[in-house]
């Protein structure tokens, strides 16, 4: 039972049953009602006789040890003991996610650029599941250094290499054969790789192509000579194809003699070959150093299926055996499925091919250009070369597949070339993408007006995937099945997600495809700008979404991950082997946060128009953050009439860590107003020596009402206080004259704004009076900033009330989405105290009328009838309650999970949260045996996998816990979506809290290598504080396991922040609070 809850579900729900679990306040103990466990009492067998020598021995036993451990103490007290004191950048420093200190041991070969790679991939499928992928790559690569090298070092994880060989190739031609030597294939011992070199900036040479395609010929010709495929004898078998291509091209011959009368070609013996697993190193060394040339290698291996590099899902009936294979190379996973020079700006082009049975499809980057026979009812489909791309860009996709819908449009290069567009589902599923088939047009073409530069492929394939995440390749774009399937009658909410998810896919054909940057680390300027991007068209493409979008989604979610000491910056490295377990959408959305700023400070009629510059530039390239500046501030300051560099401005705003709060104290008298910086943080740790930020400020008055042409001053950083003068009217004998002042209008400002308690008060009674006067963006700042202020003691909580409780007759999702994030938030922190009761009630009275208004408007689909729910299921709200015990009633009596009908797909997540918010034991049952039988593909999976944090009863939580830990229903894909929910509910993270503590080593040993696991249960725990205890113990759970949290420092330093800010509201706040709620909960 939640602590405070009132009876709404008493009878309902079981709350009060004797057999239900309760959580205890101190939390020492899980499971006081556990079953199975009531009725077993502890029998004592056996005896023992004590004798008075026994005795004796004993006795001088136990004085001979005392004596000895009062030795040892006094010897190791002479010693210093090594402390970890805490240090909020100590872990983070060590994190794995950061770029280590020895990087540059584990580069790849300095002066050696890939420019193309023929790649063929032939998965062996095994009692219907794809087991591992037999591959074979020919990579084309030219060394232009001025010394001989000894040493080729490229990437390779967990790839088992049988065969290695390596060819020089000279444009001049010296002898008609083709010299093969014999004595080539090489044996390959597992060593540790020492390279210290560093990849350099990719360099074209001229006749590449026909040198692959000559190698090529002459490599097939060879592997006939030596027997090659009996290294793929595995394949035959496995009743699997016999790895020999055949294509159908008839002019080899020709061709060859072509290429014969150009080129030569000389085999080179290879010594040594070294494979370093953990760094994921491959080193080759050639029989001598190799000289300043254009060379190739050959590889033939196999790479295991580990459901990260290639996500598989079986999908068989009784009618046949199906299963559906998606890459995820990003961001470095590229050599886990073929040895290359993964390296983002190692720009090279691809020639892939895919074998397959017969019926099944095979998708990839390009357009497929020939296919070719192989025994066993298989064939193998080859590719278009692509456009020069990085190597997590590439991508394939392997199923049964039936295209639903196509089109073509025009690609925007003025030459009547045209785009064709398929859309592919699985056979049988009957899905119908039609609000994707109508919108994608305007999203194409308002990227290429945007860029001017044409889309960068010749075709696009979008395939529904339903167990895997959203993913944009250039050509290749796969999407979640419950997006795919929208219409333009789905509801608005759905709709939304659906074209926001869109247009970042196909932005990234262009930034992150065409474009990229130069490392990790500064990736963000890609993935910032795609977020900018989505939601700068989102409103363009479908006016009906005419909220402030990025506030909403972006800019408040920026706002709570950034707004503590640990927070980084835009230029912390990045180790991209460990991008995933690190934290880099909340970078992105601080990223897109600062894109956001700059462009309300050009305020320009089309303010974007600098990507235009920057993609034209580095097409097919790869920019850096400078040339990136420079393009989005037009290199120009002309403009800005306080001659600031808006180039110096964003580079200080990215070298730095979280954001400012700004401090306005008016002179009522005198119209002025006196304006200071801080840092703001959630914990209140001052631990930093972070500079001042330069800072664009607006404001707007009550007389001029500027919200779209606000006025703007910048606050020089040097500048320890700011005057600003004609701030309001005067103070007269008038009392009307007093009027508010907005700063920071429509929070296009990364930052947060305090008044004086009068400013304050004025802008509560404006609010209270015409909530109207005011646009809906700056309500939301106004909520969002004041329950921050107040959470941290910077206001009172009286004039955090003062101001929201305007929002009864609010109809606008901005403002409501603000209080949102706060109300749960406090909902978490004062799960424990004595106010949590008055607390529930204040809301619920603050929120009941919105259910009524909007909440059952389910059709329509709106962000106010989502938000709607969301409140109803927090607090119980009555109307919402009784809704949901009809839709829960239909749920019990199905035996398989039926919402599609009566609920749409937006609300079944807070919908299935609410069902096991009442579940007790014979619940449980249910709930379980629906875990072990719902499927990959079901639209639902996430939703009930997220609901599962739900529960109200400890040993419930306990056991998902213990399912993800030593169970085998639940993968790593599904374990990460249901630790996240596991913080977002107090009860099962306060049950996590314990948990991840108690079996930190047996989590470890399961996860040590899945960083995002790990990830994910340190950041379970994150709302389990509820008092001093509580942090002392997590700190020393962080010291006693210091070495193994170092692969996730950032996220144990995060929490532990969480934590400390928690318990600075508890110690600080809480009594402010409870007076506060005590006056406004009636």
């Amino acid at each position: 039972m939640r602590r405070g809850s009132v009876n709404t579900w008493e009878s309902f729900g079981r709350r009060n049953s004797e057999n239900m679990a309760q959580f205890s306040s101190n939390r020492h103990e899980f499971m006081t009602s556990e079953p199975g466990m009531s009725g077993i009492e502890y029998q004592r067998e056996g005896g023992f006789f004590l004798s008075h020598r026994k005795l004796a021995i004993v006795i001088t036993a136990i004085f001979l040890l005392l004596v000895a451990v009062g030795f040892i103490g006094a010897y190791a007290g002479a010693f210093p003991r090594k402390k970890i004191e805490f240090d909020t950048t100590a872990l983070i420093a060590e994190d794995e996610g950061s770029e280590p200190a020895d990087a540059e041991k584990y580069s790849l070969s300095k002066w050696v650029f890939p420019s193309r790679y023929l790649i063929k991939l032939t998965p062996i499928v095994e009692d219907n599941k794809v087991s591992r992928v037999q591959g074979r790559v020919i990579i084309k690569f030219i060394y232009n250094g001025t010394k001989e090298l000894n040493n080729i070092v490229l990437n390779a994880k967990h790839i088992n290499i049988s065969q290695i060989r390596m060819w020089s190739l000279d444009n001049k031609f010296n002898d008609d054969n083709i010299n093969n030597n014999s004595n080539t294939t090489t044996d390959l011992p597992i060593n540790t790789n020492d390279t210290t070199s560093q990849p350099a900036d990719f360099s074209k040479s001229e006749n590449s192509s026909k040198i692959v395609d000559s190698l090529e010929r002459n490599s097939r010709s060879a592997d006939n000579q030596s027997d090659i495929q009996s290294n793929f004898s595995e394949i035959s078998n496995s009743s699997e194809p016999t790895y020999k291509i055949t294509d159908n091209n008839n002019n080899d011959d020709d061709n060859s003699k072509l290429a014969n009368d150009e080129l030569n070609i000389e085999e080179i013996n290879i010594t040594e070959s070294k494979v370093d697993e953990e760094h994921g190193i491959l080193t080759i060394t050639p029989i001598s150093g190799i000289k300043p040339g254009n060379y190739s290698l050959e590889i033939i291996y196999e790479v295991q299926t580990d459901n990260r590099t290639l996500l598989v899902a079986n999908f068989s009936d009784r009618d046949a055996d199906r299963w559906l294979m998606a890459s995820r190379l990003k961001p470095t996973n590229a050599r886990r499925l073929v040895p290359i020079f993964d390296d983002v700006k190692l720009k090279a082009r691809y020639v892939i091919s895919i074998a397959h049975p017969i019926g099944m499809v095979a998708l990839s980057n390009t357009r497929k250009i020939y296919n070719a026979s192989l025994p066993n009812n298989w064939i193998i489909d080859t590719f278009e070369e692509t456009p020069p791309l990085s190597p997590h860009s590439i991508a394939i996709i392997q199923g049964h597949l039936t295209s639903v819908s196509s089109k073509t449009i025009k690609s925007g290069s003025g030459k009547g070339e045209e785009i064709q567009i398929n859309f592919w589902s699985e056979k049988g599923e009957n899905l119908i993408p039609s609000y994707l088939h109508s919108m994608i047009n305007q999203v194409i073409i308002s990227f290429q007006q945007l860029f001017s530069v044409k889309f960068p492929m010749n075709k696009l394939d979008i395939v529904s995937v339903p167990f895997a995440d959203n993913s944009g390749n250039p050509g290749l774009i796969s999407i979640m099945e419950n997006l795919f399937n929208v219409s333009d009658t789905s509801p608005g909410v759905t709709k939304y997600e659906t074209l926001k998810t869109l247009i970042r896919l196909i932005g990234r054909q262009w930034l992150g495809g065409s474009v990229n940057s130069q490392n990790w680390t500064d990736v963000w300027i890609l993935e910032s700008s795609l977020i900018d991007l989505q939601h700068y068209f989102v409103k363009k493409i479908d006016t009906t979404f005419n909220h402030t979008t990025f506030l909403l989604d972006v800019q408040l979610e920026a706002f709570e991950s950034d707004g503590y000491s640990v927070s980084q910056s835009l230029k912390s490295k990045v180790n991209p082997e460990y991008l995933e377990a690190f934290h880099p959408e909340e970078l992105y959305y601080r990223g897109a946060c600062l894109l956001h700023m700059l462009h309300g400070v050009l305020k320009q009629n089309d303010s974007r128009t600098g990507y235009r510059k920057f993609v034209s530039r580095w097409s097919n390239g790869n920019g850096d953050v400078n040339s990136f500046l420079e393009a989005m501030t037009n290199n120009d300051d002309d403009d800005n009439p306080d001659s600031v560099s808006l180039i110096n401005v964003m580079e200080s705003w990215i070298n730095s860590h979280g954001y400012p709060v700004v401090f306005i104290n008016r002179d009522y008298k005198t119209a002025t107003a006196k304006i200071t910086q801080s840092r703001f943080r959630f914990d209140n740790r001052t631990l930093d020596d972070q500079k001042p930020w330069h800072i664009p400020l607006t404001w707007a008055t009550i007389d001029k009402k500027n919200w779209t042409s606000p006025s703007l001053i910048w606050i020089n950083p040097d500048n320890k206080e700011t005057v600003l003068d004609n701030v309001g009217n005067p103070e007269s004998d008038v009392e009307d004259k007093e009027n508010w002042v907005i700063f920071n209008v429509n929070s296009l400002g990364y930052f947060r704004v305090n008044y004086d308690d009068k400013n304050w008060e004025l802008i509560a009674k404006a609010l209270e009076d015409n909530p109207a006067i005011f646009p809906s963006a700056v309500k939301a700042s106004l909520v969002d900033d004041v329950l921050s202020l107040a959470f941290v003691g910077s206001t009172s909580y009286a004039t955090a009330f003062s101001v929201i409780n305007y929002l009864k007759n609010e109809t606008q999702p901005e403002p409501w989405t603000a209080l949102m994030r706060h109300a749960i938030k406090l909902d978490l922190v004062l799960y424990d105290t004595t106010v949590y009761p008055d607390y529930q009630k204040f809301m619920r009275r603050l929120t009941s009328s919105l259910f009524n208004q909007v909440g059952l408007k389910i059709t329509e689909g709106t962000r106010m009838t989502l938000i709607s729910h969301q409140f109803g299921s927090a607090f119980e709200n009555p109307s919402y309650v009784d809704w949901a015990k009809n839709n829960y009633q239909d749920l019990k009596r199905s035996h398989i999970l039926k919402l599609k009908q009566s609920v749409p797909s937006y609300l079944r997540e807070t919908l299935l949260c609410t069902f096991a918010k009442l579940e007790d034991q014979l619940g449980w049952e249910w709930w379980l045996d629906k875990l072990g039988n719902i499927t990959k593909r079901d639209t639902d999976r996430n939703s009930f996998l997220s609901s599962l944090a739900c529960f109200q009863v400890p040993w419930m939580l306990q056991a998902v816990l213990n399912e993800i830990l030593k169970g085998e229903i639940v993968d790593e894909q599904d374990a990460l979506i249901i630790l996240k929910a596991f913080d977002d509910h107090p009860v099962s993270a306060q049950v996590a809290f314990k948990f991840v503590q108690n079996n930190w080593l047996e989590i470890m040993k399961k996860y040590k290598k899945s960083y995002p696991i790990l990830r994910a249960f340190v950041g379970s725990v994150g709302s389990g504080f509820t008092n001093h205890k509580d942090l002392i113990d997590f700190q020393n759970f962080r010291d006693q396991n210091y070495e193994s949290l170092k692969p996730v420092g950032y996220i144990t330093a995060f929490v532990e922040a969480k934590g400390t800010s928690w318990i600075s509201f508890l110690n600080n706040s809480l009594s402010d609070f409870e007076e506060t709620i005590d006056r406004f909960k009636d």
